[in-house]
């Protein structure tokens, strides 16, 4: 069976987008991930329908934390973890880094090393 690339890239708006009758061609992801309209369209919900801050106790506030709740179970199950309180989701993946190195940087101690390359975030 082959993989259906045109479909897929059907479901991208940003993929339909065309500069002087060419193409789009996105090479930098991690500035501007581009997203099906399904995608688009859960986001324009909740900003629209659940955009509020968690842990309030009025309608807005507890139907934005079952969204978020929702999401961490669905990775959960997606990536297989024991339970969605495994599941940490952040801003972006320069942020979580950041918050990975601070907790890491706590519990280190003189002597101790941490080994990364240039694969760990490009």
């Amino acid at each position: 069976m082959n993989f259906p690339i045109e479909t897929v890239r059907g479901r991208f708006p940003a993929l339909s987008l065309t500069d002087n009758d060419r193409r789009r061609i996105y090479l930098d992801n991690p500035a501007g991930t581009q997203v099906p309209q399904a995608v688009a369209d859960a986001v324009s919900r909740c900003l629209l329908t659940t955009n509020a801050n968690l842990g309030g106790f009025f309608e807005t506030t507890l139907a934005a934390q079952e969204v978020v709740d929702g999401a961490h179970a669905a990775m959960a199950d997606f990536l297989g973890a024991a339970s969605a309180e495994e599941i940490i989701i952040g801003a972006n993946m320069t942020t979580l880094t950041y918050h990975m190195s601070r907790t890491l940087g706590r519990a280190m101690k003189p002597g101790d090393e941490i080994i990364v390359t240039r694969m760990d975030h490009e």
